[in-house]
């Protein structure tokens, strides 16, 4: 596969945080391809977090209307809940609690699937895959497709439930610029030819095949289509992102339609593992008229 192409080169990371009338934040503790994240320092628990966005890979309208579809009700459970925010400052920002192991001295470490990538597969891989499909499941209720799945976004609580973070961002209608993630290794071709799918509600088979993605590769360790170079461009279990990838989304997308078959790489155990991975199959679907219509 040729990964030839243009792609916008990362915000380097800001030195001085943006000011938030009544919040004291400390150093940058990460950054990625739609902001810049700061930890909240002080204040009553949960420790909390602040993301400042950058204005051209963001659509602040439609991050903002998803984020109150969520919120409407009551936050679902399973998905990040955003304690405050505002899309309309000069630079959009949200807070939401801090989902990390933290030390003395030591910078917080994401407690999310790509940090733990290494565990799988093994003995919880299918309760996280069940799991994730719930909380999906309980977006697409909510009138909420993610659009934006991967390791990364997947966050684990201290007892070990799954929360769901970042939806609508990245690979987006309406966005100024594009900055790679390893988001697009999840996403079908039909996302990656036409982001603006999702004000047609395309997002729906979008997160069923992403999550097909990732269920086969929690499950399999391998990515089941592309893998060979898949595997080389995302990053490894323990790292956050991996710098300086360039990517053409249209080739990407030709790449995965070249390869309509995959297969798993052993029987399965059991007819009711056997039906899970036809529903992961099914999911898998390079026709979006074949998936799940939602999780739901």
């Amino acid at each position: 596969m040729s990964w030839r192409g243009t792609i916008c080169a990362l915000e380097p990371p800001s030195m001085e945080a943006p000011q938030v009338e009544g919040l004291k934040l400390g150093k940058l503790i990460g950054h990625g391809g739609c902001g810049h994240v700061y930890q909240v320092l002080g204040g009553s628990p949960p420790e909390r977090i602040v993301k400042f966005f950058d204005e051209a890979p963001v659509n602040r309208a439609l991050l903002e209307k998803m984020t109150l579809r969520l919120e409407t009700g009551g936050w679902p459970a399973g998905v990040m809940q955003v304690l405050a925010a505002d899309f309309g400052a000069e630079r959009a920002y949200w807070i939401t609690p801090l989902v990390a192991g933290t030390e003395p001295g030591v910078d917080p470490i994401p407690r999310n699937l790509q940090m733990w990538l290494h565990e799988h597969p093994g003995t919880y891989s299918w309760k996280l895959v069940k799991s994730l499909a719930r909380v999906i499941a309980r977006m697409h209720e909510r009138r909420v497709a993610h659009g934006n799945l991967k390791p990364g976004n997947i966050f684990f609580s201290e007892e070990g439930e799954v929360i769901v973070a970042d939806w609508a961002l990245g690979n987006m209608p309406g966005i100024g610029r594009f900055a790679f993630t390893d988001a697009v290794l999840y996403q079908p071709p039909e996302q990656l030819r036409n982001p603006n799918g999702y004000l047609d509600e395309a997002g729906y088979r979008w997160d069923t095949y992403a999550f097909g993605v990732l269920a086969h590769r929690i499950l399999t360790g391998k990515f089941p289509r592309c893998h060979e170079t898949f595997d080389i461009v995302a990053p490894a279990s323990g790292v956050a992102r991996k710098e300086g990838i360039q990517a053409d989304l249209f080739k990407i997308a030709r790449s995965l339609e070249n390869q309509q078959e995959f297969r798993w790489p052993d029987e399965a155990q059991n007819p009711l593992e056997e039906g899970f991975r036809h529903w992961i199959d099914r999911c898998l679907s390079l026709d979006p008229l074949l998936r799940p219509s939602t999780m739901g």
